[in-house]
């Protein structure tokens, strides 16, 4: 570890190694690198979800769904855009309509 580990946060740390880790652009070694780091932070990090990924399949096609909706209210798409996203809309049975904005 370096003397610049101390101030970085291990969460972030660990995130960041399981990206590595799930990167097909990344070689064999430095995975192997990235997994032995994570065991070596211990368990707590290792098969910890970040909080990035973890929603729900459900929360994750949710936003999928409002991505398409979204691309059908923007006038800077263009038609076959708006036309796959039809596709996919009636392909989850979701309406056109926009979703209600959250008030978080």
């Amino acid at each position: 570890m370096s003397a610049n580990d101390s101030q970085k946060n291990p969460e972030r740390v660990a995130a960041g190694l399981r990206g590595t880790l799930n990167n097909n652009n990344v070689s064999e070694e430095a995975k192997d690198r990235a997994a032995d780091r994570l065991r070596d932070m211990g368990d707590d990090f290792e098969n910890k979800t970040s909080r990035a990924s973890a929603g729900t399949g459900d929360q994750h096609k949710n936003q999928v769904v409002g991505g398409y909706k979204a691309t059908l209210h923007n006038d800077k798409v263009g038609e076959e855009a708006k036309a796959h996203a039809r596709e996919v809309l009636e392909e989850n049975n979701a309406s056109e309509e926009p979703l209600p904005q959250s008030r978080n």
